[in-house]
């Protein structure tokens, strides 16, 4: 559950670019995968503007909330803390990945269309 738990958190990554009125429109409908520097995969996805699918990389799945908060995205599954990101310049959109640097290493993230499991 630990490494479930800093998948969600470590999907609080952190975009460049243009200002975004809101951030979070391109998640809506969308899944978000983070690969960890195991391999360890977790999948979140974003049916409406309020809740998220948590896949762990057991197969386990947990429900969970997200909202915007200015230019952060902020998350919250199970009794884990929220957890927000740093403000984001650029919204995640389809197709777009990148790396971010988390306290076990760093992580891929990349959107994808739909739900993606």
């Amino acid at each position: 559950m630990k490494k479930f738990v800093l998948a969600v958190a470590v999907s609080t990554f952190a975009f460049a670019g243009a200002a975004l009125a809101n951030v979070g429109d391109g998640l809506v409908g969308n899944t978000v995968t983070l690969t960890g520097p195991d391999g360890a995969v977790t999948k979140i996805y974003y049916p409406d503007a309020s809740s998220i699918v948590v896949k762990g990389a057991d197969g386990s799945e947990a429900p969970g909330s997200w909202r915007v908060s200015d230019n952060t995205i902020c998350t919250k599954v199970g009794d884990a803390p929220e957890n927000c990101t740093a403000p984001i310049e650029e919204a995640p959109a389809v197709g777009s990945s990148g790396t971010i640097d988390g306290a076990q290493g760093q992580v891929q993230w990349a959107v994808s269309a739909g739900k993606d499991f």
